[in-house]
């Protein structure tokens, strides 16, 4: 199949995957909605916030409760539990599969960042006005074709965290359909389709960024604000989260997986 195909194909597949989504695990989905909306709502994600881990966790366990449940649902590798809420083996894997994603893609990043830094340090130390026992000097003797540079150097580093990530992002489907941790050893599974994989992707992010935006716009003080409008931006995008992209995101993956898991 063209690229094309592969992404009109796949949002198709996740667009109809919503009705037996919520027909099967409506309860487990409305729940990490009202979740997400209401920790959101009250503060509680924000850096500041004294229960922020404790926030991230229990929106995470919920989002997970819903993933297993769906993934059950699109590959047929196990009951569902009653209205989609269950915990076992595969949730217990997706949990290790986030962990081990986040520990990946958080070493790329720190390789990147030195990465940058030595070519940073290399534009400033030949630049005018740089003394190496002076780090107030070394951003200001970065010269035009130095910040070019790192310019170029930051682009390739970002392109290199996207392309990675997106080699990895059918580790959640791969390990509930073989029933094993599936992170870097699903890596094979998206060769030859990571562009179409990317696009679909970023496509179907744009339904919560969408409502987000539209809410934020609409909204006073924007979503960072407390009026009314605001809680009801951010309850909404709980909603658009668990609700529509979480699905959606789940069958799109089992469109993709199904195409090109290997043996």
């Amino acid at each position: 199949m063209t690229s094309r195909a592969l992404i009109v194909g796949g949002l198709g597949h996740a667009a109809r995957f919503l009705r037996p989504a919520w027909k099967q695990a409506w309860a487990a989905m409305a729940i990490a909605a009202g979740l997400v909306g209401g920790l959101w709502a009250l503060g509680l994600f924000s850096p500041l916030s004294p229960w922020r881990f404790e926030a991230l966790m229990a929106a995470g366990l919920a989002l997970v409760v819903v993933q297993g449940g769906l993934y059950r649902l699109a590959l047929g590798a196990g009951p569902v539990g009653p209205a989609g809420l269950q915990w076992g083996a595969q949730e217990w894997r997706l949990c290790v599969v986030w962990a081990l994603t986040a520990v990946f893609l958080f070493v790329l990043g720190l390789l990147g960042f030195v990465v940058l830094l030595a070519f940073a340090f290399a534009a400033a130390s030949s630049g005018h006005g740089f003394v190496v026992a002076l780090p107030s000097t070394w951003a200001g003797a970065v010269d035009d074709r130095g910040r070019a540079v790192v310019a170029v150097v930051a682009s390739a580093v970002l392109a290199g965290l996207i392309w990675a990530s997106v080699k990895i992002c059918l580790g959640s489907v791969a390990s509930v359909a073989k029933g094993r941790i599936q992170v870097l050893a699903s890596w094979p599974d998206t060769r030859g389709i990571v562009a179409p994989l990317l696009v679909s992707r970023l496509l179907l992010a744009l339904v919560p960024l969408g409502l987000t935006v539209a809410v934020g716009w609409r909204a006073p003080t924007g979503m960072a604000g407390s009026g009314l409008t605001a809680w009801a931006g951010r309850l909404a995008a709980g909603a658009a989260i668990a609700g529509l992209w979480l699905p959606m995101n789940v069958g799109l993956m089992a469109y993709f997986y199904r195409r090109s898991a290997t043996p």
